[in-house]
């Protein structure tokens, strides 16, 4: 029987730490990406604000010097340098900045790279932790009574990484003390609850070499090890090297282990197969894969015993290897993070793709080779098939249908399309033909394409964080833009007041007098046409004075 040699997988950096504990502390992956989001969001948002509020200051300082700019494009139609000459003078005139406008770019761009790196990691991780948890279940089918037998002699232990581990150069030396002419041998042994068992012993010769210039011989053996209180029978691999100099000590180099059910104690009903935990029981199944239910509703479960009975084709191993990836489906199917349709959360919402894969690759390797006692391994398919063996509904089942990939790309086209409203001035002006609109909805149509690009090739996790950032950016937006307008009305209204007080007092202009209608018939005789005194003025309406008195 093999043994899954998958590693516990190691976070790697902070960020995955972060979204690893906000997911811990909420107790649902979607929670926890939401979580994740949303605290990015609040870390970044000083940032976020100053580009932000910069380029709105530049969006409404654009407005304000729109008549003069399009005088310009006017008189510099033909000059593109000139007009940018010309413009970025205004601009300085204006203090508008030119590196406002840009900000928000690139602190998007900054976002959006550590977001992508931190979902990736994570998605890698979490994969290699359904597979690590996977593997630990079917494993301990496999440990399981031998791993009760792990007392303080440390004969059988459990390592840092979860494997069993015999310590077989000391059981080997146990065994050629206490060996009988038969060549088997009983080593009594304390448990983990202070009880004594009794640890079986035996050897197999599997064949011999001759060492270069006759040193000696290396036998090729395997050291046999069962417990009382386990269904295994353990097989180390070692190397006995005999040497024909006396004077050099003979090795021993221990190299695999193997694992092989043991039908009698299957058919005794070893201490753990008991009744009460059904722990030696195999699940049958229908056609379909769904499990095969009794008159009352409950899954037919069979011992080994009944199962060869009814002649149900199970030897011992493959009655074991039937219960291990029972108990590894199971396991996943614990664990497994759906959202809504989504099956697997991290993988991309698609039909084209599945919660579980089907091949396993050169790269899926590379990333989860394992290390066992005695050397590496490398994890292959017959491996990967054995552990997911129980999953064909989830090898088979579309993952989703492409809904996440539309919400992100109408999320992206929404807030470029309020991005492109905001800035439309700039757009407008800053070039002399009006390059920059089109540059703009160009823009407008390639990010969206783009985001269902990226939601397509990567997790539906990382879709649900742009979704839910693209929200939160357009929400901001309006927050931002509102409390920068207002700010620039009143700048601007307390700069016109400011330039109306002369001399410390407030100017009005003076209004314009009224001309009253001149009254019909008789005329003021001090009043000339103008309104001008005839005295004053020393001007007498064209008429000539003659001694005080009209002639």
């Amino acid at each position: 029987m093999d043994i899954s040699l998958f590693t516990q997988p190691q976070t790697g950096n902070f960020l995955v730490d972060i979204i690893a504990w906000l997911i811990q502390i909420s107790s649902s992956i979607a929670v926890g990406v939401v979580l994740f989001t949303v605290l990015l969001k609040l870390i970044t948002l000083p940032f976020d604000y100053f580009s932000r509020a910069s380029m709105r200051k530049n969006t409404l300082k654009m407005e304000a010097m729109r008549p003069e700019l399009e005088k310009l494009q006017q008189q510099y139609a033909n000059d593109k340098t000139l007009y940018q000459q010309k413009m970025m003078a205004l601009y300085k005139k204006n203090g508008y900045s030119v590196m406002g406008a840009c900000l928000p770019t690139i602190l998007t761009l900054v976002i959006f790279i550590v977001a992508i790196n931190a979902f990736t990691n994570f998605s890698r991780y979490q994969n290699k932790q359904y597979f690590y948890n996977m593997s630990t279940s079917y494993n301990n089918v496999v440990y399981a009574g031998m791993d009760l037998d792990a007392g303080e002699t440390a004969y059988i232990t459990r390592n840092e990484k979860g494997e069993l581990k015999i310590d077989g150069e000391k059981l080997y030396a146990k065994y050629l003390e206490t060996k009988n002419s038969d060549g088997q041998a009983e080593v009594l042994a304390t448990d983990k609850n202070g009880q004594e068992f009794k640890i079986y012993l035996s050897t197999k010769e599997i064949g011999d070499v001759l060492l270069e210039n006759g040193e000696g011989i290396n036998y090729k053996k395997q050291l046999l090890v069962s417990t009382q209180n386990s269904y295994v029978q353990a097989e180390l691999n070692f190397d006995f090297i005999d040497y024909t100099d006396e004077n050099k000590e003979d090795e021993i180099n221990f190299s695999t282990i193997n694992y092989k059910a043991v039908a009698e104690k299957l058919n005794d009903n070893a201490v753990l197969a008991s009744e009460e935990n059904n722990f030696l029981k195999i699940k049958l199944l229908n056609e379909d894969g769904s499990f095969k239910l009794d008159e009352n509703g409950n899954i037919v479960e069979k011992t080994f015993a009944e199962a060869q009975a009814e002649e149900l084709g199970f030897d011992a191993t493959s009655f074991i290897l039937d219960i291990r990836q029972q108990k590894s489906a199971d396991k996943y199917r614990e664990e497994q993070a759906s959202f809504l349709w989504v099956k697997n959360i991290w993988v991309t919402d698609s039909p084209l793709s599945h919660p579980v894969m089907a091949e396993w690759g050169e790269k899926e390797t590379e990333g989860f080779r394992g290390a066992y006692e005695y050397r590496d391994y490398d994890i292959k398919q017959q491996g990967y098939d054995n552990l997911t063996k129980k999953l064909q509904p989830e090898i088979n089942a579309p993952n989703g249908y492409f809904i996440l990939v539309i919400l992100t790309a109408g999320s992206s086209l929404l807030l470029q399309l309020i991005m492109s409203k905001s800035q439309k001035a700039q757009m407008e002006l800053q070039t002399v033909d009006g390059q920059g609109v089109k540059t703009q909805k160009m823009m407008t149509i390639i990010m969206p394409i783009m985001m269902a690009v990226f939601a397509f090739m990567y997790t539906s996790a990382f879709s649900i964080y742009i979704i839910l950032s693209s929200v939160l950016n357009m929400l901001t937006t309006f927050a931002i833009n509102k409390i920068v307008d207002t700010r620039f009305k009143k700048q601007n209204a307390s700069s016109e007041e400011k330039s109306n007080r002369i001399h410390g007092r407030v100017y009005s202009p003076k209004q314009e007098e009224v001309k009253e209608e001149p009254k019909k018939g008789k005329k003021n005789a001090t009043t000339n046409d103008n309104g001008e005194n005839d005295f004053l003025s020393g001007k007498a309406d064209g008429k000539k004075h003659v001694r005080g008195r009209l002639k």
